[in-house]
């Protein structure tokens, strides 16, 4: 195995840690995780990014130690009256159909573009 195999990429950085691809660019960017960089692409000492957790259990989290509780999971939502929202949408939408025609949503996007220049 060579030492490039070794290296971690961005996306699988952000895997371990439980973060996205974008925060772990932005560790990069301020220097807190060191990087090699061949092309556009960033490579990741394991090591390294096991210095970014914490050295003993008492000690204060780190971004990269942060596990989501139940309570930052959890959607509350009452589920019938979603369901009552859904239907009613769904309605409205045949609703403007039958009224309207359908909908051209490219043509319109095309339209507000021209009015733009």
């Amino acid at each position: 195995m060579t030492e490039q195999d070794a290296l971690l990429t961005v996306r699988e950085v952000a895997r371990v840690c439980r973060r996205s691809e974008e925060t772990v660019r932005r560790w990069i960017w301020s220097g807190k995780l060191p990087s090699r960089k061949l092309g556009n692409q960033h490579f990741i000492d394991p090591a390294d990014v096991e210095a970014l957790r914490p050295k003993s259990p008492g000690a204060a989290e780190s971004a990269v130690a942060y596990r989501p509780t139940k309570e930052h999971r959890a959607v509350n939502y009452d589920k019938d009256e979603a369901l009552k929202w859904l239907s009613e949408t769904v309605a409205l939408g045949k609703k403007m159909s039958a009224r309207y025609g359908p909908v051209d949503v490219t043509e319109l996007i095309r339209e507000s573009r021209e009015g733009l220049r």
